[in-house]
């Protein structure tokens, strides 16, 4: 049984990866930014405050802790803001660990880390281009735990959109809040597109805990998820429009960015289990309690 701390514990995808661990036998401290929350309800043994634009909070974090799971960031603000919290937050993480002697980061990072994309497959060796603040944070924390590997053992996760109860901020969730609520029209492009871009949290909770458990880390500053068997834009709007009754009209446009898809077979040497975009959007209706559709036909 190890002390594992996850920051960001009551994020969606932080009690994803805390429901985990715990259900794994270890001890999870868990972060939260303010010291007035309480356990109730989130799969943590310890709660601490921690707020990653406050360098002497990270003084909070104490006693012998085997890993760390850094999954908090910040998603909106300023260059600054973005910075301060996803990039400076992650250096002062990476100090701490080093004074506690802490064996293992594993940090969730996203696509956004790669800038503009402008190729059809993505792969962990894609040359980054930073075209936003929120993008360029997100590399910072990936050098700044990089940079540490003389003295602790690190690694990125370059996660894509992830399906959940209460993850909302992707396209995909925004698309599917609309249909339920049954907005008159709905605008999408790319309809011919093969798309993977998208993983359950529970595949990727999966993935951290191996990558945990792993003898020795891959040799990369990060690594790419996604699910098998990708399945053309026009049908993964047509399944939403379905389980979710949509009533409206579907505008097909045509999007001025480069659609992409995830190539992420190295992953899978170092732990990574995929499943399907189809059984991916079939447990993110399980999760919503919408209907599922287990003969959905793909032709």
């Amino acid at each position: 049984m190890s002390r594992i701390l996850v920051t960001g514990i009551n994020s969606p995808l932080g009690q994803a990866v805390g429901r985990k661990l715990q259900a794994e036998g270890h001890i999870v401290v868990g972060t939260v930014r303010s010291s007035k929350l309480n356990s109730q309800g989130l799969p943590a043994n310890e709660l601490i405050a921690l707020d990653l634009e406050n360098a002497v909070s990270f003084m909070n974090i104490a006693g012998e802790i085997k890993s760390i799971v850094h999954v908090a960031a910040a998603s909106v603000g300023s260059a600054e803001h973005l910075m301060s919290i996803t990039g400076f937050g992650t250096l002062h993480l990476v100090e701490r660990a080093k004074t506690l002697k802490v064996k293992r980061i594993i940090h969730i990072s996203g696509m956004d880390a790669y800038g503009k994309i402008s190729v059809p497959t993505v792969t962990e060796f894609t040359q980054p281009t930073h075209q936003n603040a929120y993008g360029t944070a997100k590399w910072a924390a990936e050098s700044y735990i990089a940079d540490a590997s003389t003295f602790i053992e690190g690694i990125s996760i370059r996660s894509p959109a992830i399906a959940g109860r209460n993850h909302t901020r992707h396209f995909l969730a925004r698309t599917l809040e609309k249909m339920l609520n049954q907005n008159a029209t709905i605008v999408v492009s790319n309809p011919n597109f093969n798309f993977n871009n998208l993983v359950h949290e529970t595949v990727l909770a999966d993935f951290i805990f191996a990558l945990l458990e792993l003898r020795n880390l891959p040799e990369l500053q990060a690594v790419t998820v996604g699910s098998l068997d990708a399945i053309s834009f026009e049908k993964i709007i047509e399944f939403l429009a379905t389980i979710s009754d949509y009533k409206g009209e579907i505008n097909w446009g045509q999007s001025t960015a480069q659609p992409f898809n995830i190539d992420f077979s190295t992953t899978m040497n170092f732990g990574f289990q995929p499943i399907t975009l189809l059984q991916t959007l079939n447990l993110w209706t399980k999760d919503l309690r919408l209907k599922e559709i287990e003969n959905f036909i793909l032709n």
